[in-house]
């Protein structure tokens, strides 16, 4: 019985663990904070300037796509939210070729899991990685997926927290309609 009760105990601390780790990642609601105390720039607001290596090792500086709509998306490997919004968006922009540009960045996670994450849902759209969260920090300290729709004239349009699909498919839609 001793060794019964010890796999029942490692049992409950391993899934304890995990289960501190995926909030920890954000991706489960902490009633304790709220949406808003945890985004860092608002609609209205100029998107912090930023340079991103993407997955096929080019820089790219958020102030040099001044000019174009940018849908700045912030999410996580292991966030199930994640995964879901992923395949979603990778649906649309097979379906509508959209004239915006689509930047995704992983937030705290390895070159290797991202890319991992990338043929895993087939993405075509830019990835990049935030290893150091020294990105994601300027946007937000808390939840992942985190959509931010940036204006040609580099301001926040538009901000998502967390994935609902009726939520993601007004961004989009707004995005389509700034393109115009």
């Amino acid at each position: 019985w001793t060794l019964v009760i010890a796999i029942t105990a490692i049992a409950a601390l391993v899934i304890a663990s995990l289960l501190m780790a995926v909030v920890a990642l954000g991706c489960i609601n902490d009633k304790r904070y709220t949406h808003e105390d945890t985004t860092l720039v608002n609609v209205g607001d100029m998107a912090p300037d930023f340079s991103v290596e993407l997955l096929d090792g080019e820089n790219v500086k958020l102030s040099s796509l001044h000019g174009q709509i940018v849908m700045l998306i912030f999410f996580s490997t292991e966030c199930p939210d994640c995964q879901n919004q992923f395949t979603e968006i990778q649906r649309l922009v097979a379906e509508k070729a959209p004239s915006f540009k689509v930047l995704a960045i992983s937030r705290g996670e390895s070159l290797d899991a991202t890319e991992q994450f990338s043929q895993k849902y087939g993405i075509t759209f830019d990835v990049g990685i935030d290893p150091n969260l020294s990105i994601y920090n300027q946007y937000a300290n808390r939840y992942v997926p985190r959509n931010f729709l940036i204006g040609a004239d580099g301001r926040i349009e538009a901000l998502t927290v967390e994935y609902k699909p009726n939520e993601l498919h007004a961004i989009w839609e707004l995005a389509e309609s700034l393109c115009k």
